[in-house]
């Protein structure tokens, strides 16, 4: 059977975006949307996870690289740094941070490419948690609203991601729940994919604002997506607006 992924960084460079930006508290609103909605068909939340993506410029070859590691490690000295080189010139720094005090871990990745004479950056921020009661979504979304200052400043672009399970004694038809999960945030269905053990369905809600065009040029800022793990072994469900940006 064909694994279905979605890779976050080719998604935040490809994707086009056709509406607003989407302000941080309004995404983090969508996220507990998504968890009650998980909840109330049965499925049991386990994580959730948000992304934005910036730049951060054009740097001379070579030493240029270094300098905006330093200042990286300057901005955020909380972050645990590891480079890598994929190829010549390529380079992928990556920054961790685990903050216990609010239950969340933070994710810096930087990628540099040879542009020309020059180098090119960009950066992804993701922050994740797992889901539980006493989640503070409040300090959460400071935490959101304060690296979104230090980064870009702005109302970023924002994808947000909710992974669930749906228990091995539950019966489980995974288009029928699909189709009723788009249900549940009154949205339409746009694309979908079917396999015995594995369906997608693309969507568009009037309930949230940011949206993208899909590769048929549809609107759409939800996605569904679930998977059957074999008999006794549940299903899992992914939910991502406006496009899921994990591994499903």
């Amino acid at each position: 059977m064909k694994k279905w992924t979605m890779t976050i960084t080719a998604i935040l460079l490809l994707v086009m975006i056709t509406s607003g930006y989407a302000k941080t508290d309004e995404k983090t609103n969508e996220v507990t949307h998504i968890i009650d909605v998980l909840k109330d068909s049965g499925a049991t939340p386990d994580k959730w996870t948000m992304y934005f993506r910036g730049q951060t410029g054009f740097t001379s070859k070579g030493l240029g690289y270094v300098k905006k590691a330093e200042e990286l490690k300057r901005n955020y000295p909380e972050f645990n740094w590891a480079v890598t080189e994929d190829e010549p010139g390529h380079y992928k720094m990556t920054g961790l941070f685990e903050r216990n005090d609010i239950g969340v871990r933070e994710k810096i990745t930087v990628i540099t490419y040879p542009q020309k004479e020059q180098s090119a950056s960009y950066f992804i921020y993701a922050v994740e948690g797992l889901v539980n009661a006493n989640q503070n979504w409040k300090e959460i979304q400071n935490l959101i609203d304060s690296r979104v200052e230090q980064s870009i400043g702005g109302n970023p672009k924002i994808f947000s991601c909710v992974t669930g399970t749906y228990g091995d004694k539950m019966v489980v038809d995974l288009y029928s729940q699909a189709n009723e999960l788009v249900r549940a945030f009154s949205g339409v269905p746009v694309e979908e994919l079917k396999e015995e053990t594995f369906v997608s369905l693309s969507a568009y809600t009037e309930q949230w604002e940011q949206a993208i065009y899909t590769g048929h040029q549809h609107k759409m800022n939800l996605q569904v997506a679930l998977r059957s793990e074999g008999l006794g072994s549940g299903t899992t469900v992914t939910i991502g607006t406006p496009i899921i940006t994990s591994e499903y």
